[in-house]
């Protein structure tokens, strides 16, 4: 059994959406079913992505502003303390976007291979057909013809967010050059995968993440 997970944290939307969003989202696999609901939702959150040099040249302009208004001495270390810890803010919310989208990913391939192994054991029995149709979730007359396309394009997902991880890593470099991630296993796991360009799987971040 695929258990619905929540997706998604406020950090994830923050420069997304107008309006604040709920704490979190939980996906039911009727979003998974629905193609274009479930597109849209994925094409929210890699918004994060889209924007990233925007964001940087945003984060960077505060940080600048911060240091000039300070009029400090030794303000050129100050400003590159800010930077960094800019930085490091960052690559957080990117990481917790890449690992937000997994989930959502991963389910949803999961909950549709799911049904199509439960309506492959049970080729060759209309009755048993019917009765199984009946329970699968999100079911509205499709066949199992049109869930093999779908597996196949959710499946495909993971190779685009391969893609995007990987174009997003290198605007980050260009803007903090000089970052290098937290030791942590994880992070160095989402490290090396973006930097790779490789479309497995990261680590799961923690709940409070």
């Amino acid at each position: 059994m695929v258990v619905a997970p929540p997706f998604g944290s406020a950090s994830a939307y923050r420069d997304t959406f107008p309006s604040p969003p709920p704490k979190n989202v939980t996906v039911q696999a009727e979003t998974c079913f629905n193609l274009g609901l479930f597109k849209d939702m994925v094409r929210q959150y890699r918004k994060l992505d889209d924007q990233i040099i925007v964001r940087l040249n945003r984060a960077q302009a505060e940080v600048r502003d911060r240091t000039r208004s300070r009029n400090l001495a030794g303000r050129g270390l100050r400003r590159i303390e800010g930077n960094e810890g800019m930085c490091a803010e960052m690559w957080s919310e990117m990481m917790s976007g890449w690992a937000h989208r997994q989930t959502l990913l991963s389910y949803c391939l999961e909950t549709v291979n799911a049904s199509l192994e439960l309506r492959r054991s049970t080729i060759g029995s209309s009755s048993v057909n019917h009765r199984i149709e009946g329970s699968l979730p999100g079911y509205g007359g499709r066949g199992m013809k049109e869930e093999e396309v779908l597996a196949d394009q959710l499946a495909n997902e993971h190779s685009i967010e391969a893609i995007i991880r990987k174009r997003t890593h290198d605007a980050f470099r260009s803007r903090c050059p000089f970052f290098s991630p937290p030791s942590d296993p994880i992070s160095k796991a989402w490290w090396d995968l973006a930097q790779s360009a490789g479309s497995g799987r990261g680590p799961d971040l923690p709940p409070s993440s």
